[in-house]
């Protein structure tokens, strides 16, 4: 009996090998859980700005003039790896009327990159020769999303008062 109670008690405690797996398996889920928190940022942070916006007129030999709207910008993300975006649709809306819509192909962009687009919209049932100085434009975009874990359809818009130079064609 004395010799058992010289004898020290075993330590319970995580030991050696089980400690290492338990801090691999909290730096990997930690990971996972970034990734996947990156992945959803760069999918929901999608981001459309209108840089330049003018009107024009075109002319056929025969029928009225013909109105167009040219629109260039950028596209984004508040990414942080990258993104990709595919069955880009756009819609232009003028004083609340519908210009058209325009469709761009897929595309994708690294961290801190963007993607530029220019576009035209013709919309043959307005006057050209009585146009306001100042339009209320409204950009809407419509896009696949897919970056790291997640992909979903997202859309955003830009909107902007622009004045042009002239209330005609």
């Amino acid at each position: 009996m004395a010799e058992d109670a010289e004898r020290p008690r075993k330590r319970r405690s995580l030991g050696g090998w089980k400690f290492i797996v338990a801090i691999i398996l909290i730096l990997g889920y930690s990971a996972g859980a970034a990734y996947g928190v990156l992945s959803d940022t760069s999918v929901r942070g999608l981001t459309v700005k209108m840089f330049n916006v003018s009107r024009y007129c075109t002319a056929q030999s025969s029928s009225p003039r013909t109105l167009n709207y040219n629109v260039r910008g950028a596209i984004w993300s508040a990414s942080s790896i990258p993104t990709s975006l595919s069955h880009i649709s756009f819609t232009l809306s003028v004083d609340g009327s519908v210009m058209g819509t325009a469709t761009q192909s897929d595309t994708s962009f690294g961290p801190g990159q963007s993607v530029s687009f220019n576009l035209t919209f013709t919309d043959p049932t307005l006057n050209p020769t009585m146009l306001p100085l100042s339009s209320k434009l409204v950009l809407s975009l419509s896009a696949t999303v897919a970056a790291g874990l997640y992909s979903s359809t997202e859309a955003t818009s830009d909107s902007t008062i622009h004045t042009f130079a002239s209330n005609g064609c």
